[in-house]
């Protein structure tokens, strides 16, 4: 799984070690951080846990160390478990021990973040036998009838659960990125309220106007209500009014 992340993640990653903990790290783009740790079992994921404050201060003193690094590093923790405990932490309606551990480790945001990403042993396996092969896997598996594969059965389709996992768990990875020719069933959030913005002919800048004058009198409940008031009263805006609507008005 190293040597697979490894391949996606750029020409800027090292290896840091500290104790026994051995670490892939890797910059990205607005000097943001990723620390790539892959335990052996539970009791090490929670140790990491317990000992971040001394691995975040044996960053601050290495040689690799820069000012950008004190509150923008991710903690990515990559645990092999069986696939009885892998689906049963996917499985809705309740929360399996493993479960647990994983909301504790990522609730912590002492020093930097940490994620949890699981795999399977066949999961492994697939992504040694693709090494370097991230974009290609996508276009094959990034496809309408996997995704509802996926959603009929997670374990009916583990690369296209183990590839979504990868986009969820490692923050620099982006849909768009890696999102096949011109196919819009990936997009991201921004792109998606553009579209909308767009298709129901709304005026993004009024609307930005509102939120700026909006955040500034959130505390003042007199204020609110009175700019609420106010807003409300005003005759309709054709610039924020969408075109079905403009028709009707006139």
């Amino acid at each position: 799984m190293r040597e697979f992340i490894k391949s996606f993640a750029g020409d800027n990653c090292w290896d840091f070690s500290y104790k026994e903990y051995n670490f892939l790290f890797v910059e990205q783009k607005y000097q943001s951080f990723y620390l790539f740790y892959f335990p052996s079992d539970r009791e090490q994921l929670l140790k990491l846990k317990e000992e971040s404050g001394d691995i975040f201060r044996a960053i601050k003193g290495s040689e690799s160390y820069c000012s950008d690094m004190d509150k923008n590093i991710t903690c990515i923790l990559c645990l092999e478990v069986d696939e009885n405990a892998y689906y049963e932490t996917n499985a809705s309606g309740k929360v399996s021990d493993l479960g647990k551990i994983i909301c504790l480790v990522e609730e912590d945001l002492n020093y930097f973040k940490k994620n949890v990403l699981l795999y399977t042993k066949k999961m492994d396996i697939f992504s040694q036998e693709h090494i370097g092969c991230l974009e290609s896997l996508c276009q094959e598996y990034f496809t309408e009838e996997n995704f509802q594969s996926y959603k009929k059965s997670y374990s009916g389709n583990i690369e296209y659960d183990f590839l979504v996992n990868l986009f969820i768990k490692i923050p620099f990875l982006s849909f768009g990125g890696y999102q096949p020719g011109n196919r819009k069933e990936y997009q991201s959030m921004e792109s998606f309220i553009q579209g909308r913005l767009t298709e129901k002919a709304l005026d993004l800048g009024f609307i930005e106007k509102i939120c700026v004058e909006l955040e500034g009198i959130l505390q003042d409940e007199n204020a609110l209500y009175e700019y609420l008031d106010a807003l409300v009263k005003e005759p309709a805006n054709e610039a924020v009014m969408p075109k079905e609507e403009q028709k009707h008005e006139d």
